[in-house]
């Protein structure tokens, strides 16, 4: 063995001998350590001091260096159970009361508190006479001065906490103070102060919170709040008058704002909000509600001035900001309808026709509805609308007036329309002096075509038909008749202005159109001599006359004219001593001047005057006499 190894080998032996020692020491120490911990437990137990006799015996008993009086020490041990219960129990509430307080977990350590209260009362109840040790117990691990101490810590947190959620602008959050109520009022001092304390800081934050909410125009979060916020305060049996003052105040100061800036329909809602917010809070306020129907009042007044002076845009548009409180169908109805008869077009534009109109007109409470409305677009087209009581509106058109014809004018045919089938009737240039006229009725969304003429002028009969004078195409002295046939007007003929007379009679109708048949000997053109009976006339006109017996119109308009007329046809007459003695005539010939077949020259004759001459020689009695006749007019031959 080498001096090396001889080294080696004593330094591990003189190592084990130390570690054998140390053990030896430590062995000793805890030896000691029972010794004395059992004899400090009995000096405690002597003492009566049980609560710190059962903590030394728990260290002796747990101190297995040594058996050491062990029956005496399980005996103490179950004597003092009751103790140790309390002590392990109270150890883990003190341990879980300082981990959630540290964690700022109010409700964990509201629940821990809450435990630790029940534990309190379970003990006082079941322990007996070591009831009397719990609070020893619990000062022993510090509890009180714990509990103290975090419940101090979140008062001042959540008080804090207000203040922060101002400055944040969060309003939903009020969970601080139903924190702070939770809180003993032990810890504030009193229930009195701990009332006064929180009272003062509620009120100071809500009033702030409600303050800044109107700042912002943030009115419906505002009365929202106030609303919410109450039934908080009310759950927990607070009574938080402050809210409704405030709200009020903040309300009536908005109310006014919109008043002084004339914004009735911010006023309105504003006012329809508050409303709201009083039923649902069972509450009233006269001031400020009067204040508010006397400014809605005021208003209306306003709009009913507007539709007065026809300013209805305007009056609508206010009735329709005041709707949000109050209920103004009806005058807005009737302002709309005041407007859609002042201003007709607007009926086409609720039908949805776009485009312009021309020759528009209307009315109100006709043809079924409540207002219509009458004129025509760029191309022509006519269009009937009418409003009906539900509010939507009935559209009647045409399509078919002729695009080449100017339109003149568009109206309602009142003569011929009834209550559900109005008459449009459309005027429009004829290129002359007559006028082209178009009827058109309403009938299935349509305007069917009634009549259409082109004349001087028209008249309804009280029987509906049509007397149409200067009808294009016929004599300007005629006056057509059109009559309704089913769905359209046609022509039946003209109205009858001629006297039916024996030409014997003519000369009692002087000026009148007469309607009389006579016999013409020879017919000509322009001028022939006719007669009937023996009565003799001369017939003018621009007519080709025919030979026989026609029936004719015209006119005697005092006009005579000498002729001669054979002896034979000359009926028996007395001879009239006023009338003046004619030249001789040659019985085989007229004078150029008296021939029948030429016109001969007149003069004017006094109707008294008779139509043979007494006075003429007795030659011309022989072969004929000249004789003075009327003249007719002729118009037309039947």
């Amino acid at each position: 063995m080498t001096m090396k190894n001889t080294l080696t080998l004593r330094n591990l032996y003189l190592f084990l001998c130390i570690v054998l020692l140390l053990l030896i020491g430590y062995k000793g120490i805890h030896i000691y350590q029972k010794i004395e911990a059992m004899a400090q437990a009995e000096s405690l137990y002597a003492q009566k001091k049980l609560v710190q006799a059962e903590e030394w015996y728990q260290k002796a008993r747990n101190n297995r260096s040594l058996l050491y009086k062990e029956d005496l020490l399980a005996s103490r041990l179950q004597e003092l159970g009751p103790i140790t219960s309390m002590k392990e129990s109270l150890s883990s509430l003190d341990h879980r009361l300082s981990q959630v307080g540290e964690a700022g977990d109010f409700s964990g350590f509201m629940n821990v508190y809450a435990e630790l209260l029940e534990a309190e009362k379970k003990f006082s109840e079941q322990q007996g006479s070591h009831a009397s040790y719990y609070d020893e117990i619990a000062s022993f691990y510090g509890i009180p001065d714990d509990v103290k101490r975090t419940f101090l810590q979140f008062i001042d947190l959540f008080t804090r906490r207000a203040d922060e959620l101002l400055e944040e602008q969060q309003y939903e959050d009020n969970s601080f103070k139903w924190n702070l109520l939770r809180i003993p009022d032990s810890f504030y001092g009193s229930e009195k102060q701990k009332d006064e304390k929180l009272l003062r800081l509620f009120q100071r934050y809500d009033e702030m919170v409600l303050t800044r909410l109107a700042g912002a125009g943030q009115y419906a979060d505002l009365l929202n709040w106030s609303q919410s916020m109450g039934s908080e305060y009310a759950s927990r049996s607070i009574s938080a008058a402050w809210l409704n003052r405030k709200a009020d105040e903040l309300v009536y100061a908005m109310l006014q704002r919109d008043v002084q800036r004339e914004q009735p329909a911010v006023f309105a809602a504003h006012a329809s909000g508050y409303r709201k917010y009083l039923e649902r809070n069972e509450r009233k306020n006269a001031e400020i509600m009067a204040y508010i129907q006397n400014e809605i009042n005021r208003w209306v007044a306003a709009a009913d001035r507007m539709v007065q002076s026809q300013n209805y845009e305007e009056a609508i548009a206010l009735y329709a900001a005041l709707s949000g409180y109050q209920d103004m169908s009806g005058k807005r109805q009737a302002a709309e309808l005041a407007w859609t008869i002042h201003d007709p077009i607007r009926l086409f534009h609720m039908a949805g026709l776009k485009g312009s109109f021309s020759y528009v007109s209307g009315g109100g409470n006709r043809f079924g509805g409540l207002a219509y409305a009458i004129g025509v677009d760029e191309g022509n087209i006519i269009y009937l609308a009418v409003l009906n009581a539900d509010g939507s509106v009935q559209l009647f058109q045409n399509h078919d007036y002729p695009s080449d014809v100017a339109i003149h004018e568009v109206s309602v045919e009142e003569s011929l329309s009834a209550e559900k089938k109005p008459v449009i009737l459309v005027e429009g240039s004829a290129g002359t002096d007559l006028v082209f006229y178009s009827a058109y009725e309403a009938r299935d969304s349509n305007l069917t075509p009634l009549f259409q003429f082109t004349a001087e002028g028209y008249q309804v009969l009280p029987d509906k038909s049509l007397l149409v004078t200067n009808l294009e195409g016929v004599s300007p002295d005629e006056i057509a008749i059109f009559e309704r046939q089913g769905d359209q007007y046609g022509f039946t003929g003209y109205q009858v202005q001629y006297t039916d007379i024996d030409i014997a009679n003519i000369e009692g109708y002087p000026n009148e159109k007469v309607r009389f048949s006579v016999h013409i000997p020879q017919g000509g053109y322009g001028e022939v001599i006719a007669e009937r009976n023996g009565y003799y006339i001369v017939l003018r006109g621009d007519l080709d006359f025919p030979a026989g017996s026609p029936t004719l119109i015209g006119t005697f308009n005092g006009e005579y004219q000498q002729l001669e007329i054979p002896v034979s046809s000359q009926p028996p007459a007395s001879p009239d001593p006023a009338e003046p003695e004619t030249g001789q005539v040659d019985g085989d010939r007229l004078d150029e001047t008296e021939n029948p077949s030429d016109p001969v020259t007149s003069e004017e004759i006094n109707p008294d005057d008779v139509q043979q001459d007494h006075s003429e020689s007795s030659e011309s009695a022989a072969s004929g006499q000249i004789t003075k006749v009327p003249v007719i007019h002729v118009e037309s031959i039947e």
